[in-house]
């Protein structure tokens, strides 16, 4: 069987580490299982693993060990500590010389938020390391020298006058920043089209305030996705859901003075690498290839590259596969036609997510640590989108199928690509009888 458990197989696993001892909250449990992640206990091996420092002196020696020992534990996405929110100033720069920290209120919710930033930035930064050294071993010429951001020292502070907005302000002049003022998204959007910002602080005076949808939109924006964006504000509750919910980045007002600017700047380096390595990704020289799909010759050698990493990382690996197929023994699809195909899977997929050609009428898209699960939720979105987008003379001559597949522990690539084969002809004759 290709497809393993589709139900049971977790997307990530997280190690719980408490230095004091304290049980796992079972917030923070019921949250990590709606989210599709395992729980696991030291000595087993985790993707990340997260550090509770409550109670616990963040200068002291034992809390030093047992972020140590998390370390070694998780070496995927690292570690993530809890703290409490209380902590003094310089009990929270002690503690940020331990590693990044996520600084909690009355709920513990916004950790899984933190946690899902760290597993995508940290399978964005396996995808770039693997993928250069299969164009390597493929014998491309390749380079990677992401630059960090010009600072421009100009910082969007977006909301209505206020204390809040006041001190926002007041912070980024201390840390020899420019704050740029305005009142409403609406100004927010003008300001980001005409201007260039190193950041942007949004303060929200409610739960329907548009700057937090603008804030969302934001993130998920390929031209302003390498702006940081800080939510601030006295609502504890709005602060805990948008961090929960969005993975939003989240301050209390009251904070704003000791750790917005310096939060702003470690933002603004991540933001900068994660936008350099997405673009090489999806560059031509990323996958050696026109329009962003790989030869299958640098296909199959990545290919076989990430699935020996996942059975030694014990990480899931699925396929989706794409196929135009001609109606009533017509002609294969015009190369105009699986070009405007290809176009509208890069956009549809992650910048991780490597495509090739397969065949002159089949794209095929390797998705990184995703279940099979997730993988089908992928491939039903990729076929509506592709023929909804597709003109109305081409949907008479050619059927779009999809189909996805998980790959098993040790499974080659030929047998995935049969599997994959075999459900699009199931999904055509489904197709049929529809």
């Amino acid at each position: 069987m290709i497809n393993h458990d589709l139900a049971q197989a977790p997307r990530a696993r997280i190690a719980w580490i408490a230095a004091q001892g304290r049980a796992i909250p079972p917030a923070f449990a019921d949250a990590a299982r709606a989210a599709c992640y395992e729980i696991v206990a030291p000595p087993q091996r985790a993707d990340i693993a997260v550090v509770d420092l409550y109670g616990a002196d963040p200068g002291a020696a034992a809390a030093l060990d047992v972020v140590a020992g998390a370390r070694r534990l998780a070496t995927g996405a690292g570690v993530v500590i809890a703290a409490d929110e209380s902590l003094s100033t310089e009990e929270r720069r002690r503690l940020a010389r331990l590693g990044e920290a996520v600084f909690l209120r009355a709920s513990v919710e916004p950790l899984i938020g933190a946690v899902r930033e760290r597993l995508r930035l940290a399978n964005l930064a396996d995808e770039t390391g693997d993928r250069l050294k299969s164009l390597v071993a493929d014998g491309q010429a390749v380079s990677f020298s992401p630059s960090p951001p010009k600072p421009q020292g100009e910082v969007l502070v977006a909301g209505k006058p206020s204390p809040v907005a006041l001190a926002a302000m007041n912070a980024l002049r201390a840390g020899r920043r420019t704050p740029v003022s305005v009142f409403t998204a609406g100004q927010a959007m003008r300001a980001l089209d005409h201007g260039a910002f190193d950041g942007a602080v949004f303060i929200p005076s409610d739960e329907n305030d548009l700057l937090i949808a603008l804030a969302r939109a934001l993130r998920r924006h390929r031209d302003h996705r390498r702006l940081p964006v800080i939510i601030l504000s006295r609502d504890e509750d709005l602060l805990d859901r948008r961090a929960a919910r969005d993975g939003l980045e989240a301050m209390a007002a009251d904070r704003a003075g000791d750790d917005l600017a310096g939060r702003l700047e470690t933002m603004t380096r991540r933001a900068g690498m994660s936008a350099a390595m997405r673009a090489f990704l999806r560059s031509s020289q990323g996958s050696a290839g026109a329009g962003g799909a790989s030869s299958p010759r640098l296909f199959a050698l990545h290919a076989t590259r990430v699935g020996r990493r996942a059975d030694e990382t014990d990480r899931t690996l699925s396929f989706v596969a794409l196929s135009l197929t001609p109606r009533s023994g017509r002609s294969a699809p015009a190369r105009a036609v699986l070009e405007e195909a290809l176009r509208t899977t890069a956009r549809l997929v992650r910048a991780e997510d490597m495509i090739a050609r397969l065949t002159t009428s089949t794209i095929v898209v390797m998705l990184r640590a995703t279940r099979g699960a997730d993988a089908e939720r992928v491939a039903r979105r990729l076929e509506g989108v592709v023929t909804g987008v597709q003109p109305r003379a081409t949907l008479d001559l050619f059927n779009v199928a999809c189909a996805a597949v998980e790959r098993a522990p040790g499974t080659e690539l030929e047998r995935v690509i049969a599997a994959l084969i075999a459900g699009m002809r199931q999904r055509r004759s489904a197709q049929a009888l529809a």
